[in-house]
């Protein structure tokens, strides 16, 4: 009797054992599926004047299909403003939307025509997740103005005094462009820098000249800031018609000295 107890509790604990380890592996995948993964939006910006038409093109990953989720598309006005749907794929579209689901060919699309203003946005297709999303710009006025970049004189700052670690902090600016269509990146030879980088959310507007700015910080310890180190920033514009890049650099100075107050 005794030894059937044992062995009804052994195969308990077994029968634990293989359910947690069912559950962690459904939250690892479920943890490791991100946005960026599964809900695909290869345009990140999109600039069309008023009248305009513009179609939004979303796909899914590799061995995702979109029959299995149901379809929307978000807009979201203004960067921290709230999401607010436009349509789903079984809705009928109104206003100047159509959306089309393609599941042969896992596509759907949605197109916004006779453009005003306020179609400016950034657009998201979602299916559960979201996809990174497409800014709309209905330019305004004409004008499309390349940005001037910058890198200003760093600053030496004592961070986390405890180890006496010391770091330098480089700012890149890109200011007076229009439409706020840019993205930032560090790089160091060939390779990206994607630590202790700082980048604004989105760029600020200038109410007397309708232009934007927009700065990204760099914090690059002293040991690295020499002479045979080039920390390059390079800022990508997105206009209307095609994708300009413009890089500043800045190369490290040994025995920096710097006063601190």
């Amino acid at each position: 009797m005794r030894n059937n107890r044992i062995s009804i509790l052994l195969l308990k604990w077994l029968l634990l054992c293989c359910l947690s380890v069912i559950c962690l592996s459904t939250v690892f995948i479920s943890v490791g599926q991100t946005s960026a993964q599964i809900v695909l939006q290869s345009t990140r910006f999109i600039s069309a004047l008023p009248g305009d038409k513009v179609t939004f093109d979303c796909s899914m990953a590799v061995g995702v299909s979109m029959s299995s989720y149901t379809m929307y598309w978000y807009k979201q006005d203004h960067y921290g403003q709230a999401v607010q749907i436009i349509v789903n794929e079984y809705e009928k579209t109104t206003k100047n939307y159509e959306a089309i689901l393609n599941t042969k060919d896992n596509m759907f699309s949605l197109t916004v025509s006779n453009l005003t203003a306020q179609d400016s946005s950034t657009y998201y297709c979602t299916a559960t997740y979201f996809g990174n999303g497409t800014k709309l710009t209905v330019l305004g006025k004409n004008i499309q103005k390349y940005p001037d970049v910058t890198i200003t004189e760093p600053t030496l700052k004592i961070l986390n005094t405890t180890r006496c670690k010391e770091k330098v902090t480089l700012v890149c600016v890109a200011e007076n462009f229009y439409p706020d269509h840019v993205s930032i990146k560090w790089t160091l030879g060939d390779k990206e820098i994607t630590e202790d980088v700082a980048t604004d959310p989105y760029a600020t507007k200038d109410e007397n000249t309708k232009m934007f700015n927009i700065s990204s910080r760099l914090k690059v310890s002293k040991k690295e800031f020499t002479p045979k180190n080039t920390f390059r920033c390079t800022v990508t514009f997105n206009n209307s018609t095609h994708v300009s890049e413009k890089t500043v650099y800045i190369t490290g100075t040994g025995g920096i000295s710097l006063d601190i107050s």
